[in-house]
């Protein structure tokens, strides 16, 4: 999905967010030979060099490098959880894209209404076991996002035209789930109601959309 999202925008120059292990860079090309990409990850790894244009070692808690500027697209896959200071990252995100840019975030989807039910029944949401003795390098995941609760940091980093995508999985997973998400399914829809404009009636809408309330991964594209 995040290819797609990438030709859809044309983008040709692109900033891969931690990296990981190359998928991205080893995956656009082949689909958009023209593209040209770059990432950044807390550790230089080699398989990743050859497929991307050039890779650096940084840590997202902190402060992205300035040079870092006039992409297409940035993509922060699979991570935004698992930053201890996501707001950080996202206004070095915002910078680092050109005006009109488009920022990809892909994250579980913690508050599914399966995941809600966990939360009521045990304190801890699904894949949020507690990170009791875990140190820093290892996996440990920080914030449980939601769709409203992404929606609402990004667009407070300055971010516009926020938009959750569709995800082909089952929604919801059991029959419970629908009986858990039913009541989030009339609210949402209530307000989109009585909204005063568009831009509040789409907030709504997509709120109580399947993929927010069901879904387990969140897709979203936002612009600079």
């Amino acid at each position: 999905m995040v290819i797609n999202i990438l030709k859809e925008q044309s983008a040709r120059v692109v900033l891969d967010a931690p990296c990981g292990h190359g998928w991205l860079g080893n995956e656009l090309p082949r689909v958009e030979p023209a593209a040209l990409i770059d990432g950044l990850g807390l550790w230089e790894y080699p398989d990743a060099v050859p497929a991307y244009r050039c890779v650096q070692e940084h840590d997202l808690d902190e402060p992205l490098p300035a040079a870092l500027q006039g992409y297409d697209a940035v993509v922060c896959g699979e991570a935004i959880h698992l930053l201890k200071s996501p707001g950080t990252a996202l206004a070095g995100f915002r910078a680092a894209l050109r005006p009109g840019g488009t920022l990809v975030v892909t994250t579980p989807n913690t508050w599914h209404a399966r995941s809600r039910g966990q939360f009521f029944l045990r304190g801890f949401h699904s894949g949020f076991s507690p990170m009791y003795g875990k140190r820093r390098g290892e996996y440990i995941t920080y914030f449980p996002f939601s769709f409203p609760q992404l929606h609402l940091i990004l667009t407070q980093s300055g971010f516009r035209n926020v938009q959750l995508h569709d995800v082909d999985e089952p929604k919801p997973k059991r029959p419970l789930e629908r009986l858990l998400g039913w009541p989030g399914e009339v609210y949402c829809r209530r307000k989109a109601a009585a909204a005063d404009t568009a831009e509040e009636r789409d907030y709504w809408t997509q709120a109580g959309s399947k993929q927010s309330l069901y879904g387990r991964w969140l897709v979203v594209t936002a612009q600079r």
